[in-house]
């Protein structure tokens, strides 16, 4: 994990130093966003907001789960979003999709804690990004896939590549993420889901 943290670092440092700082942050036409650097320990100096409900501490209010995923008790170690929230339950066949919320970036990243409570080396977690634009098209688009261990940590950088269908041109647009278990005996455990909605400029 460290070696990972050090490579994202360098590879886009350079491109971070010109987005928003900690802090309040104003999207055009999107809600104010409260910015931090949660991931900053294992060298992600990205700023993130936490997704709406993004560490159930609403319970499952506004995410979509199917097929037996359930909010439980226990929280991630390391308190990203505070010590009193819960985490979401993912067993085999099961899905879950976050709330839409606004955006303007050319690439959407994520990232989240979780912990694979099943055959580690036959299952994965699956993570999609749903967009929908202004004019209300959506679209699906693969962000990655988690292949984590036994342990509670912070997973890779979830990338959602939104400018490859051109859909900045009013430089607005909402995303969700869907995640599913995949494999013989699949059964996850996430919690804390932070996206980084700025574009850089």
């Amino acid at each position: 994990m460290r070696r990972f943290g050090a490579a994202f670092a360098l590879v886009i440092g350079l491109a971070t130093a010109a987005a928003a700082p900690a802090g309040a942050a104003v999207l055009s036409g999107c809600p104010d966003k409260d910015m931090s650097r949660p991931f900053l320990r294992w060298l992600d100096p990205v700023s993130y907001t936490l997704s709406p409900n993004g560490g159930f501490e609403s319970g499952a209010q506004g995410w979509q789960l199917r097929g037996g995923a359930d909010v439980v008790s226990g929280n991630e170690p390391f308190n990203l979003s505070g010590a009193g929230d819960s985490s979401l339950l993912l067993p085999s066949g099961s899905s879950a999709t976050s709330p839409a919320m606004c955006v303007e970036t050319l690439d959407v990243f994520a990232r989240y804690v979780a912990k694979n409570k099943g055959l580690i080396a036959l299952s994965s977690l699956k993570v999609d990004a749903i967009v929908k634009d202004s004019a209300g098209n959506t679209f699906v688009l693969p962000a990655g896939v988690n292949t984590g261990g036994s342990s509670w940590a912070p997973s890779v950088p979830s990338v959602a590549l939104l400018d490859v269908l051109g859909l900045l041109n009013d430089g607005r647009m909402t995303v969700s993420f869907r995640f599913q278990p995949v494999g013989l005996g699949a059964k996850w455990q996430i919690d804390d889901l932070y996206v980084d909605p700025l574009k850089m400029t």
